[in-house]
């Protein structure tokens, strides 16, 4: 399973500030959230007690490999909260809904009371949802299923606090805010903590002294930026179960005499839930039920009593348009890459969301279905408002101190150089008219005159094609290099041009100089060019050089391959049987006798896509949870040194109360723990694009 992982980590920076603020940003969260849980008013007393006889031991590799996403939840929850947290969270993970009782009976050590404490503290935490079911009877039974955003959160949350200090620094670093409470990344850290908060509660927690109108003003930034949305009955509620209660609530309202087909009826409730759903999600994150207008200071400010909790979507943008930055700066080089990712921030709060909500309603199994969302996406994608811009959109955001001139070449200048070229064609005559010998000193004679004229019309034939078509490709980016101003219209709007025109199209034009970002589009690029690179980085260029084969010629044999590859049979083998092994390739056997022979069989090769990036996805959740495993794993060997120096009479003097070997020891433990920190972050990168996308 450690495919990608070689591919990934050859060179670990292991100073690097971003990764420090992380591994930091995870401590802290880690502390918060079990302090969170134990002091819950005694709601669950010392959930990560009992660890000896509570947690799973995951002994062999093959056993890791099973359910890989499982064996990443798991190790997850066991570094936060312990092997009682775990024990609930694996049997929900394993068996999908249970009750209370369920629980219990699934998890003897446990009484009813102890499961019912610890679901409290997971619901609260948004690691568990329930639903309520009245179908038995008249009694209510509620039902608990793992909730996988607020998995998502816990392992992105040492990313979020980074992502939160970028986007809102202190106004000052010279400024001292007592405990840091004003700023971003300490709300957002508190609110992880507990779940959700309230602007009330916070101000509550701070005490007297702290700055009031700092914090309701991050408040608000936060929440108008929507990285804070209020908390409601959705985010404990299956999306499956609430589409599921509107659509036979639409169907039945559909009168039983109704001279329509069933068919009809149900595609016509579909279409009415469709919109109830959509529109019932969408309210979430209407400001006017936070924000309102303190009427002693004419400022904005937040409900005081109204739970916020983290919107984990808006911050899946964000990453998102990390992925796509980068991308546009490996194919259009860094001045294009700065003006990309301007476009990315004006349209990113509004853009369309990372996993579509219907997406979660099972309707999907069906393939027009999912045909038609894909098209319904392309299509809001350049018909919402507040996603096309123009080069005066870009300008006015564009940072300060970027210089443009000299990003792009006019194409007057370039039609200059080539027609020098053509003007003097002596250099291509001479090495027409010079005389070639042979090893023995034969003189080759010169080809005759009208050959040699006819060769030099078909050269200037192709190079006057090749010329056109660079042409029309580069035909609007002409513009004027004199240019003073460094951040002129014309060379914004190069830049726009050339984004939209490239091999990959990062932009759109959907009117005259108005563009909108393909995310629909560009997505499935971003994760076949990752896949395609990884698949060459592992397996080698021959690798690639078949799967191309492949996927042209969509069911081939081993022949095509031979006669199309270029390879020796032996090289072409051994590969096919390594792109087998990881899933790449599937075999798909062709009977060619009625009794079904397979040794008149014809196997043929294919590249089915969704099944190559489920396997790829699952080899990185693999080993992200097989770096969490063994960072752990060093801890729990080296328990005795770590609580000795975490003691209060060594801390800050550990140079004398500690030996030189444990001091090297404490070294290398912390050494290694941010190398799996660096790593783990590494693959999140890669394995976001086939999870989210």
């Amino acid at each position: 399973m450690d495919l990608t992982l070689t591919a990934i980590t050859n060179s670990v920076e292991q100073k690097t500030e971003a990764n420090g603020g992380q591994t930091s940003g995870n401590k802290a969260i880690i502390d918060a959230q079990l302090q969170q849980i134990n002091g819950d008013d005694g709601a669950v007393e010392n959930l990560g007690n009992g660890l000896d006889n509570q947690s799973v031991d995951i002994s062999t590799l093959e056993q890791r490999s099973r359910n890989p996403e499982s064996f990443l939840w798991s190790e997850l929850i066991q570094s936060h909260f312990g092997g009682k947290a775990l024990a609930i969270m694996d049997s929900l993970m394993a068996l999908g809904r249970l009750s209370a009782s369920q629980l219990r009976d699934k998890n003897p050590n446990f009484t009813l009371k102890e499961v019912k404490l610890i679901l409290v503290s997971l619901l609260q935490l948004r690691l568990v949802k329930s639903v309520d079911d009245t179908s038995l009877g008249k009694r209510k039974i509620t039902y608990y299923l793992h909730d996988e955003e607020g998995l998502y959160i816990l392992l992105y949350s040492g990313l979020i606090l980074n992502e939160i200090n970028e986007k809102f620094p202190n106004a000052s670093s010279k400024e001292e805010i007592t405990n840091d409470q004003a700023s971003a990344a300490t709300i957002v850290e508190n609110i992880i903590a507990v779940g959700s908060l309230s602007l009330k509660d916070y101000l509550t927690s701070c005490g007297s002294q702290a700055p009031k109108h700092d914090i309701i003003a991050t408040f608000v930034k936060l929440i108008e930026s929507g990285y804070l949305i209020p908390i409601n009955k959705l985010n404990y509620t299956p999306l499956n179960d609430l589409w599921n209660l509107i659509y036979e609530k639409e169907y039945k309202l559909i009168p039983r005499n109704s001279p329509m087909s069933d068919l009809k009826k149900r595609n016509e409730a579909k279409g009415k839930a469709k919109l109830q759903f959509l529109d019932l999600i969408g309210n979430v994150n209407d400001l006017t039920k936070t924000i309102m207008v303190d009427p002693k200071t004419s400022l904005k400010t937040v409900k005081p009593l109204i739970p916020l909790t983290f919107n984990l979507e808006r911050f899946l943008k964000s990453r998102r348009s990390k992925q796509l930055i980068k991308f546009a700066k490996s194919r259009l080089g860094g001045m294009s890459a700065i003006v990309y990712k301007t476009a990315l921030a004006i349209t990113e709060q509004k853009s369309p969301n990372v996993v579509n909500p219907m997406f979660k309603t099972g309707l999907l199994q069906d393939l027009d279905e999912a045909e038609s969302f894909r098209e319904e996406s392309i299509l809001e994608e350049e018909k919402t408002s507040g996603l096309s811009f123009s080069a005066l959109d870009i300008s006015k955001h564009l940072p300060k101190d970027i210089d443009l001139r000299g990003s792009l070449v006019a194409l007057h200048n370039r039609d200059k150089n080539n027609n020098n070229k053509r003007s003097n064609p002596s250099s291509d005559s001479e090495n027409i008219k010079k005389k070639i010998k042979t090893e023995d000193g034969f003189v080759i004679p010169a080809l005759p005159k009208h050959i040699t004229d006819k060769i030099q019309d078909e050269d200037v034939e192709e190079n006057v094609e090749e010329e056109e078509q660079e042409d029309d490709a580069m035909m609007d980016l002409d513009f004027d290099e004199d240019d003073t101003d460094p951040r002129s219209i014309t060379y914004i709007q190069g830049h726009l041009k050339l984004l939209a025109k490239s091999s990959m199209p990062f932009l759109q034009e959907s009117k005259p100089g108005v563009y909108h970002i393909p995310y629909t589009k560009l997505m499935e690029s971003l994760r076949s060019t990752n896949y395609n690179y990884l698949i060459a980085s592992t397996l080698g260029p021959s690798a690639m050089r078949i799967c191309r084969c492949i996927a042209a010629n969509k069911l081939v044999s081993e022949k095509v391959i031979n006669s199309t590859a270029l390879m020796k049979e032996k090289d072409i083998r051994s590969t096919i049987s390594s792109l087998i092994k990881y899933n790449v390739v599937e075999i798909q056997e062709v009977p060619r006798t009625v009794d079904r022979s397979a040794a008149r069989a014809v196997f043929l090769f294919r590249i089915k896509e969704k099944h190559s990036y489920a396997f790829m996805r699952q080899n990185l959740e693999w080993n992200i949870a097989n770096l969490l495993h063994k960072k752990e794993t060093l801890k729990e060997n080296n328990a005795t040194l770590l609580m000795k120096a975490n003691r209060e009479d060594v801390k800050g003097r550990e140079a004398e109360l500690l030996l030189p070997s444990e001091l090297n020891q404490l070294k290398m433990i912390k050494e290694r723990e941010l190398n799996a920190y660096v790593r783990i972050s590494r693959v999140i990168s890669l394995w976001e694009i086939f999870n989210f996308i």
